[in-house]
């Protein structure tokens, strides 16, 4: 996975009725934050939006590159 692009949280990154829509976390492990970032990442299936909470971005070597090397 790669990030291609990261925002602060907004729904209208995010397909309507789903969970990251809400502002659910659904960025990697079951967390009970709520979400603030949206998160377009690219994989070999093709690109899609997440939604993640400040902690798991800032130790995600995908979300924050740069900052956990």
């Amino acid at each position: 996975m790669k990030l291609r692009e990261k925002y602060p949280w907004a729904s209208d990154h995010h397909r309507v009725g789903t969970a990251s829509a809400r502002g659910e976390y659904t960025w990697a492990a079951p967390c009970s934050h709520p979400a603030v970032w949206s998160v377009l990442v690219t994989s070999t299936s093709g690109d899609s939006w997440w939604a993640a909470c400040a902690d798991h971005a800032a130790t995600s070597t995908v979300l924050s590159p740069d900052s956990t090397s």
